[in-house]
């Protein structure tokens, strides 16, 4: 069996791209490979070229599906017909480096502990030469990691990059929701089942160039609300097993909470203590971290929103939401007082 099994699923891929993809996986330093390529219900260029390249190179698998069946149930499809240790994922038009199987299989093999890993890329848009940025993300503790899901899919694990060890996916029955709901969103729905069963990693190494395509942006700006709906419904789906249905105000609150976005809300207090409540009745998370990620950020929030008042009053009052309620209440009244008389 191979080492590791390439994971793709081809739709519509303009055919230079899709070129591009199959040359950098064949030019891999590490050669014990297969690359498992769902032809997804398409028999157009793209698939002339799947057929040429699965030709002359065996370790190309090409498996197709009668009909379009859409990425997720794709992707479902490949996962039980990978046969490698590792499984990694791959799309149609980004390129890997030469390195990039070496560099994760050797990772994998030193961290017994980590069940899945993303890894750095570079990207670019039409000209693979051109950098626009290198996209880098970092996960902290397994931990911590899962906690953050709680709140989105930050840090990033850029699902190209994503190596699994196939024994864990099988364990576990892990497979991508075909659920409507996560649509756009079924790589951090993914995570977030994994994370609950196995540790996450991100490896601080480039692995791969991520093309950024115009056609990409238009789609994206195209689905961009239904893509934030998917990614609610996942959050949703995390604060159920926390015993919250969040009204839509509380899951709008929610949803700003990590990244504390003007104006300042003292609600995120409240709606932190109601978090912490949860989390102590259900145990869902370890609750020394959570509390402390959830002060850190609340913290953070309250810091902000001060710098951001213009008055001395008002940046005061919103210091004064540190305090217990009471608390607050009381100093705030006896500055206030004070303030009247003079």
């Amino acid at each position: 069996m191979p080492t590791v099994s390439f994971l793709m699923s081809n739709y519509k891929t303009p055919p230079a791209y899709l070129r591009r993809a199959l040359d950098s996986m064949l030019a891999q330093t590490l050669t014990d490979f297969e690359a498992v390529v769902i032809n997804d219900g398409v028999k157009d260029e793209s698939y002339d070229v799947l057929l040429e390249y699965a030709a002359k190179d065996g370790r190309i698998r090409l498996i197709e599906n009668e009909k379009n069946l859409g990425l997720p149930a794709s992707l479902n499809k490949g996962i039980g017909q990978c046969r490698g240790t590792y499984i990694a994922r791959m799309d149609t038009d980004d390129i890997c480096y030469p390195d990039r199987l070496e560099t994760q299989v050797a990772y994998m093999e030193a961290h017994p502990d980590v069940m899945f890993a993303g890894a750095w890329a570079d990207v670019f848009e039409e000209d693979e030469n051109e950098i626009v940025r290198t996209w880098q993300s970092r996960i902290g503790s397994p931990e911590e990691y899962r906690i953050r899901l709680l709140f989105g899919n930050d840090p990033v694990l850029i699902h190209p990059t994503v190596i699994f060890r196939r024994e864990f996916l099988m364990k576990n029955d892990l497979r991508y929701s075909e659920d409507p709901q996560f649509r756009y969103t079924e790589d951090y729905e993914m995570w977030t089942r994994c994370a609950d069963r196995g540790n996450a990693a991100i490896i601080d190494r480039v692995v791969l160039k991520y093309r950024v395509a115009q056609a990409q942006d238009r789609i994206t700006v195209r689905h961009a609300q239904e893509m934030a709906a998917c990614g609610r419904n996942t959050r949703k789906k995390m604060l159920a097993r926390l015993g919250i249905e969040p009204t839509d105000a509380q899951d709008a609150l929610h949803d700003r909470l990590l990244s504390g976005r003007k104006p300042f809300d003292v609600r995120y207090k409240q709606w932190i203590a109601k978090l912490l409540r949860q989390n102590k009745t259900y145990g869902v998370y370890d609750r020394a971290l959570f509390r402390k990620m959830l002060h850190d950020r609340w913290y953070t929030i309250v810091y902000y929103g001060a710098a951001g008042e213009k008055s001395g009053r008002g940046k005061l009052s919103v210091l004064l939401s540190l305090f217990p309620d009471g608390y607050g209440r009381f100093i705030k009244e006896i500055i206030n007082k004070r303030l009247t008389k003079q």
